[in-house]
């Protein structure tokens, strides 16, 4: 479930496991997708179970896929692409973000989104801790309960 400014009110706070491969929508076009709003921390596990968390001193936003933003959005070259025309990565792209500007759509997508949810300030800042992660660490209580 992917979670925006906007219709931030569709989810729930909990603890959400999923894999990175399923974060992914496939639009007809390819675009951003799979953002998550208000994440207190997030970890990301290979098979072994080795990985890492990222904890937010504030809440954030994050996303993580098997695309780069080049592959979604190929810049002022405008090329007209479906998403059969992208192949997913082996690498996951990881994309920490304080907030993420929410959608228009007051008028089918030709309207900026609300002001109170735009980024109208001139300057944000925001921090995050990563950790290097084992699953069934005593560190991370939080993994021994997930075995």
């Amino acid at each position: 479930m992917k979670t925006i400014s906007t219709v931030i009110r569709g989810a729930f706070i909990g603890r959400y496991e999923d894999k990175v491969e399923n974060q992914f929508y496939w639009y007809i076009r390819p675009q951003e997708t799979g953002n998550k709003t208000d994440v207190r921390w997030l970890t990301l596990l290979d098979s072994g179970g080795l990985g890492v968390k990222i904890t937010g001193l504030q809440p954030i936003s994050f996303s993580a896929l098997h695309f780069s933003p080049e592959d979604l959005d190929p810049g002022l070259t405008r090329k007209l692409q479906h998403t059969i025309d992208i192949v997913p990565q082996k690498n996951i792209f990881l994309h920490v973000d304080l907030k993420q500007r929410g959608l228009g759509g007051d008028n089918s997508w030709g309207m900026y989104p609300h002001n109170e949810y735009r980024l109208l300030d001139k300057k944000y800042t925001y921090s995050y801790m990563i950790e290097l992660v084992e699953k069934g660490s005593d560190k991370n209580d939080y993994l021994n309960s997930r075995k």
